[in-house]
């Protein structure tokens, strides 16, 4: 009937605007990892495969350490100006025991707060930085080197370049890119 396919143009015009209004999802080797499109497709569209799942993965693993580290920076920047814990967990959608603790976690090491290979790694898995501005940051951070447990115990604070190594083990950094990271960085290990 004409009712329906007025009906029918109407809707498709009205998804169209709203995804329009949407942004692009970030997609690795072209599996959409947080877009509505995927989902609504559902098993229509196909089961992907392992290492499509495994990508989608490593980045939405990346978008919650960013997260985590902006939400971080984010609760120290407000407790600078003395606004409450529990406005500040009002703010983040959070509690205010999580925002103690997160203060209590800065106030012990505030180290948390400032830049790390970890974060331009993640930030290059996300497509927010490209992979040469993500090499230029790990080439020329100052790597802090592995201690001894300052507590006295038997273990070993790990340095900075343990997050290299771990990049490398998680797939979010290539072989070619750790040697040169290792050429150009010799006493980072």
């Amino acid at each position: 009937t004409s009712t329906g396919r007025a009906h029918r143009r109407t809707s498709e015009k009205a998804a169209r605007r709203l995804a329009a209004r949407q942004a692009p999802a970030p997609a690795v080797w072209g599996l959409e990892v947080m877009g509505t499109a995927a989902f609504r497709k559902g098993a229509s569209a196909g089961r992907p495969s392992m290492e499509e799942i495994g990508a989608a993965a490593k980045v939405v693993r990346a978008l919650k350490e960013l997260n985590q580290l902006a939400e971080l920076r984010s609760i120290y920047r407000a407790a600078r100006i003395s606004a409450p814990q529990d406005a500040i967990a009002a703010l983040l959608g959070t509690s205010q025991p999580t925002v103690s603790r997160a203060l209590k976690r800065i106030e012990q090491d505030s180290a948390v707060l400032d830049p790390s290979p970890r974060e331009a790694i993640n930030q290059r898995a996300v497509g927010q930085i490209d992979t040469e501005s993500m090499m230029g940051s790990l080439v020329s951070y100052r790597y802090a080197p592995g201690s001894y447990d300052p507590t006295g115990g038997d273990g070993v604070v790990r340095g900075d370049w343990r997050q290299i190594e771990d990049a490398l083990a998680a797939g979010l950094l290539t072989d070619a890119e750790y040697e040169r990271i290792a050429r150009e960085v010799p006493n980072a290990k």
